[in-house]
């Protein structure tokens, strides 16, 4: 029903007694208003029994009037307005909470929502989003009707990255101020009912030059505007103190790198839009008015000392990315820092954050603001702006926190507070192909590193020392593993293994262990070299991992796991690197006894392989001439697209996957270094492949294995003796010695 004059009156009454403007104002109201207002209580004290206020016989002049627009909407001072229009519009339409008088802003224009921000307030020098960056902004801030725009616009890969973004709103229907403008539905019941993320979150991993750090400044300046022209939360929430500063923080490797690619870029949009200019103006003004500072714009901070917010770029130092209450907050290079080291996700000794523990620092400081921006939407306040972390990077391995990150936001959990974009530099930024011929330039040089840093695709982990290729095709095709490992935990607060036989093979075999008490591992393999194909031929893969809290028992491995493998792959040699328990590892020589010649059957020997004897294996392995047991394809696949987060869980009572994962995820450090585990993984059945391989085509020992084939051991298959030899050549006697 439309409203009568009277009706008018009516609400500007009530506005004005709710504001109590005859006691505060009464030399701005008329005659009329003051007996209006007071018949008005008197009617409410009969009804409602409660005393009256009393109205003061005092003169209040409004000093520096206010703040109006003229005829071409230019903001002005006055001196003296409406009082009725002043009080009613005191009221904010969306919150019900009274404006800051004090510091009365409402004049300054608030943006509808983000395409409204970009386009008609920051002004004539920001320059637009382009289309792929506005969607991710509208979507990331909750302003798209999911029952109103266009179903295919939901969905970034169908905007056309070079279509004009001001142009949008054809296609797709943005919230004006947290309610559709067509189905009139509110954020909230579209969030409960219709679709529409509450994110919390923002994982870019986006190719170079995808102006990811351009786009987080433009989205932080956006938030920052939200926050500056909504109530203080405190006075809505009982959740906040009003004592508490709001930080804003942008992080990066290095304090620098922050300021340079973060907080440069966000000073700027800030320094050059039209409305932050207005709005420091008015803080300006009204600076003089009270004499003291409202805000301080300086090259290191940003701070609003009348909203008690402040802003700042820093480094990735422990201490200063705990302890602040955020609004928002943004991580730039997260692919690039470093991974925990260990089993925990915080190194406590370190003064520079890991990625793990930068990310959860941050995310845990936005907890008091998203619990109270949650409440307050549940409540009806549709506009409140949300508390953000963003995360943006190019991606370094799969294993990275980023990718990590990404790959959380397509779970089913994850999907509702993660907005998760994974594109390559072409598919963001309209003025790159991916033909460009600095792109162009940059695969043919190197295809993976391009791949990763245009393509945002990176390979499972950074500078891989055995190629995917190798190891995915045709090597792990030789059948079942010849044992499996079961594990024992009767012993308490300790971990061993019996081993159960599923095939045999009927060639001489060598073993070799690489067990640590440093991590607490142990892993052993068998193989052996098949003379007919001339393939070396890797049958057995065992592997103990620590867990609940259990330690390895090694001594019980013996009895249980080495000397019965010894048996059953009639090994004649058991090699180790650098066992610390190398009275267990000796002990195998009596217990295996002589050959038929009256020589040792099995002869142990500890050696470490060097750099050459890994890039041997690798060309073995590459030309097809080592076999393992078999993998499954959909395991490959799996594996190769990163999607083990924990190996500990994950491969635990799996060492052929586990080994495959090994291969694909060790790094080369350097030409004359050994190849070393990839972030957050580990190489021990690698190491010991390469050890086993390295021990069987020593000449010596391929002399011994054929001469082994004609041994029989009361009707077991024939077996050869081994002879170990260092990197220096010459082999061992029965008795261990140098000869």
């Amino acid at each position: 029903m439309k409203k009568t004059n009277f009706d008018a009156v009516n609400d500007a009454t009530s506005r004005l007694m709710k504001f109590k403007a005859d006691q505060f104002f009464p030399a701005l109201l008329s005659t009329e208003q003051q007996e209006t207002i007071q018949r008005r209580r008197i009617a409410k004290e009969k009804k409602t029994g409660k005393k009256v206020l009393e109205v003061k016989d005092t003169e209040y002049i409004l000093q520096g009037g206010g703040f109006d627009r003229d005829a071409d909407e230019n903001l002005i001072q006055v001196d003296d307005f409406d009082i009725a229009r002043y009080m009613m519009e005191a009221e904010d339409e969306e919150t019900g909470t009274l404006h800051d008088l004090k510091i009365d802003t409402r004049d300054l224009k608030q943006a509808k929502n983000f395409y409204d921000y970009c386009f008609n307030l920051l002004g004539k020098k920001a320059r637009p989003p382009w289309s792929r960056q506005l969607w991710i902004g509208s979507m990331l801030f909750g302003e798209v009707c999911p029952c109103c725009t266009k179903p295919e616009w939901l969905n970034i890969e169908n905007v056309p990255r070079d279509y004009k973004s001001k142009d949008m709103p054809e296609h797709m229907t943005f919230l004006v101020r947290g309610k559709c403008p067509k189905c009139k539905r509110t954020k909230w019941d579209l969030i409960q009912n219709h679709g529409l993320k509450n994110y919390i979150q923002y994982a870019g991993v986006i190719g170079q030059r995808g102006s990811k750090s351009s786009s987080t400044a433009l989205y932080s300046s956006y938030l920052t505007h939200m926050i500056l022209k909504f109530p203080d939360l405190s006075s809505l929430t009982a959740s906040m103190q009003a004592s508490t500063e709001l930080t804003g923080t942008f992080v990066s490797l290095t304090h620098a790198k922050a300021s340079g690619v973060l907080w440069t870029p966000y000073k700027k949009i800030i320094e050059e839009s039209e409305w932050f200019q207005n709005y420091f103006d008015i803080m300006d003004t009204y600076g003089e008015k009270y004499g003291r500072e409202l805000y301080k714009n300086s090259t290191l901070y940003l701070t609003f000392h009348h909203r008690n917010l402040r802003i700042y770029p820093s480094g990735p130092k422990s201490s200063t990315l705990r302890g602040d209450t955020r609004y928002f907050a943004a991580l730039d290079e997260l692919g690039l820092f470093p991974l925990p080291k260990g089993d925990e996700e915080e190194d406590e000794t370190s003064e520079r954050a890991n990625a793990d523990e930068a990310h959860k620092s941050l995310f845990n400081s936005l907890g008091t603001v998203s619990v109270a921006a949650y409440n307050l939407m549940k409540e009806g306040y549709n506009s409140v702006p949300p508390p953000i972390l963003f995360n943006v990077s190019s991606p370094y391995s799969q294993r990275d926190k980023m990718m990590r990150l990404y790959r959380e936001s397509k779970t089913a959990d994850g999907q509702n507070t993660i907005l998760g974009i994974n594109l390559p530099t072409w598919e963001l930024n309209p003025f790159y192909d991916r033909s460009t011929p600095i792109i162009a330039s940059a695969y043919a040089s190197n295809y993976e590193k391009a791949e990763r840093d245009w393509g945002a695709n990176p390979p499972a982990v950074h500078s891989r020392f055995m190629p995917v290729d190798a190891v995915s095709n045709g090597v792990f095709v030789n059948g079942v593993n010849t044992h499996n490992f079961v594990y024992q935990y009767d012993q308490p607060g300790e971990v061993y293994g019996k081993i159960e036989k599923l095939r045999t093979f009927s060639w001489p075999s060598v073993m070799a262990i690489d067990a640590g008490h440093t991590n607490n591992s142990f892993t052993i393999v068998g193989g052996h070299y098949n003379f007919d194909t001339g393939k070396t031929v890797v049958s057995t893969i065992l592997e103990c991992m620590p867990t609940e809290g259990r330690r390895v028992n090694f001594n019980l491995l013996y009895g249980n796991v080495i000397l019965p493998l010894g048996f059953a792959l009639n090994s004649v040699g058991l090699a180790a690197d650098q066992w610390q328990g190398i009275d267990i590892l000796y002990r195998i020589r009596a217990d295996m006894k002589n050959n038929p010649t009256g020589k040792p059957r099995c002869l142990p020997k500890q050696y470490s392989p060097k750099r050459a004897d890994f890039n041997n294996v690798r060309t073995m392995i590459q030309s097809g001439n080592v076999l393992f047991p078999t993998i499954k394809e959909e395991v490959k696949k799996r594996i190769l697209d990163g999607q083990i987060q924990d190996y500990r869980t994950e491969m635990i009572g799996k060492p052929v996957e586990h080994l495959f994962l090994q291969a694909v995820t060790i790094r080369d450090t350097g030409e004359t270094r050994c190849p070393e585990k990839g972030e957050g993984y580990t190489d021990d059945i690698f190491r010991a492949v390469a050890l086993l391989v390295t021990t069987i085509h020593h000449p010596k020992v391929m002399e011994r294995l054929q001469e082994a084939r004609k041994f029989n051991y009361g009707g077991a298959s024939s077996m050869p003796m081994p002879a170990f030899a260092g990197r220096s050549g010459g082999g061992f006697s029965r008795y261990g010695t140098r000869r």
